[in-house]
């Protein structure tokens, strides 16, 4: 499986908008076993589902995000988890040994449904 993060930084990008980098790691199991980074422009809206299936991604992680964006990526069958914060590499090592603890990543003041991210990998 393929999962990436918008990144800004070394943290999760707190606006979809405002990457301009995604880490895409191929993951086994509950492991990485490889990451890349990749340049990408969130703003080109029609853009968005094909360079992330270019990139072979299965599920997205980032921050906030608008509903036509996030509509835009799930109808292209990637799953998106959003209103994620935190350093990167510490969430998403976290998320793939935990994530029924998805909650303690969750932005402030976000509500969105938890039983979603169960299946996180």
């Amino acid at each position: 499986m393929k999962l990436s993060i918008t990144i800004w930084g070394n943290r999760i990008s707190p606006v979809f908008d405002s990457a301009n980098t995604l880490m895409i790691a191929q993951i086994d199991g509950s492991n990485v076993v490889h990451r890349q980074f990749e340049k990408f422009n969130p703003k080109q809206i029609h853009q968005i589902a094909s360079t992330l299936n270019n990139f072979q991604i299965d599920v997205l992680i980032c921050g906030a995000i608008t509903e036509i964006q996030s509509q835009i990526i799930e109808k292209a069958g990637i799953a998106l988890f959003s209103f994620i914060t935190g350093n990167a590499d510490k969430t998403l090592v976290s998320l793939l040994k935990k994530p029924n603890q998805i909650s303690k990543f969750l932005m402030p003041g976000s509500i969105p449904d938890i039983s979603l991210y169960k299946n996180l990998v």
